[in-house]
């Protein structure tokens, strides 16, 4: 009884810890997956000379791959979910949605990993058109866009946006943040098109670190 009473007492200080540690894979997981989604749109962008996208609903807590499908929508283009076999992203495209407990976010940090944006935030707003389309005017809320052109740049998705849009200085870094409550991960995207993938703890003073 005392052995059974003994590890008992052991197994329940344990099962917090590694509560705490497989929330970090997940967490750390999902960072994984959505840096390799952007890179794999910007190859996308590039073999298809097209547009290609990270798309995040916020709210939600999903994310997915899109490409510029020019002959969708009778013509005149639309986003198309990668792996979808309808021309156009409809409500019922697949998505991936974040694990358990992890939300797009960052937090109590308040300031960026150096060298990547001016200042924290997530990627631009989606909107439905491209970057650089002339009627590309309609946003989508609750969303987030990291978009690559067909050059493989990362190009700001807002009307008139392009990399290097105001006077040769680029606009179109962006980032995706995931957080637990305990930890953020972050993918960023340069406006030179390299990924980078960050870790920190939820802490007003961050400490972000490449991983």
């Amino acid at each position: 009884m005392a052995v059974a009473a003994i590890s008992i007492t052991v197994v329940a200080f344990g099962l917090p810890v590694l509560s705490n540690v497989a929330q970090s894979f997940r967490t750390a997981g999902d960072n994984r997956s959505i840096a390799g989604l952007i890179a794999e749109a910007k190859m996308r962008a590039a073999a298809g000379f097209t547009h290609a996208r990270v798309y995040a609903n916020l709210s939600a807590g999903t994310y997915r791959l899109e490409v510029w499908n020019k002959s969708g929508n009778s013509g005149a283009g639309c986003w198309q979910t990668d792996g979808d076999t309808n021309a156009c992203t409809v409500a019922a495209s697949p998505v991936v949605k974040l694990s358990p407990n992890v939300s797009f976010g960052y937090g109590t940090i308040g300031a960026a990993p150096a060298n990547t944006e001016p200042s924290l935030a997530q990627a631009p707003l989606c909107y439905t058109g491209y970057a650089g389309q002339s009627t590309n005017t309609t946003s989508v809320a609750n969303t987030a866009c990291i978009e690559f052109n067909s050059r493989g740049v990362p190009s700001d998705p807002a009307p008139g946006g392009s990399a290097g849009a105001s006077g040769g200085v680029p606009d179109a870094t962006g980032a995706l943040y995931v957080t637990d409550g305990s930890a953020v991960y972050g993918a960023t995207v340069l406006a030179s098109g390299e990924i980078q993938s960050w870790y920190s703890r939820n802490s007003s003073t961050p400490n972000w670190q490449q991983h």
